[in-house]
């Protein structure tokens, strides 16, 4: 899962610091997107993602929190800047703000990404673990 993106112009490889944190917080076993072979094989890897699936929802949620935390950080500071210079007018206050508050938003950017990107982890797991619940069910054949 280690998609490389490469800046073209310079050749440099690119390593989103969203993607890389959320990969490092959500610890997906390895091999889990590698094929399986049999029956207990499926069945491991069906609880494997049962287990997953309840960490990787602990990580949204504190992703989520974060992002929050985030947001009134950046909300604050914005609004004590405006307010701060609002006896220059309405529109000098907010460019003021705009350009004192660059690292806030890009925290909250950072948050908002991190936040997307488990999301779709969270996502891709669980059809992984659909799957494997219908591999296991043909493998296991009619019951009755």
């Amino acid at each position: 899962m280690s998609d490389q993106l490469v800046n073209h112009a310079s050749g440099e490889i690119i390593e989103p610091r969203a993607q890389a944190e959320v990969e490092a917080l959500l610890a997906v076993p390895e091999g889990f997107y590698g094929p399986t072979l049999g029956p207990g094989e499926v069945a491991d890897m069906i609880e494997a993602a049962g287990e997953l699936g309840a960490h990787v929802g602990r990580v949204v949620t504190f992703l989520y929190e974060e992002r929050h935390r985030a947001e009134e950080k950046y909300q604050a500071a914005f609004a004590d800047h405006m307010v701060m210079h609002s006896k220059h007018g309405a529109v000098l206050a907010r460019q003021f703000a705009i350009q004192k508050t660059q690292s806030e938003l890009h925290e909250l950017n950072l948050a908002k990404e991190k936040l997307r990107y488990a999301t779709e982890m969270q996502r891709a797991i669980s059809e992984r673990a659909i799957g494997l619940m219908s591999i296991n069910k043909r493998l296991l054949g009619p019951r009755g």
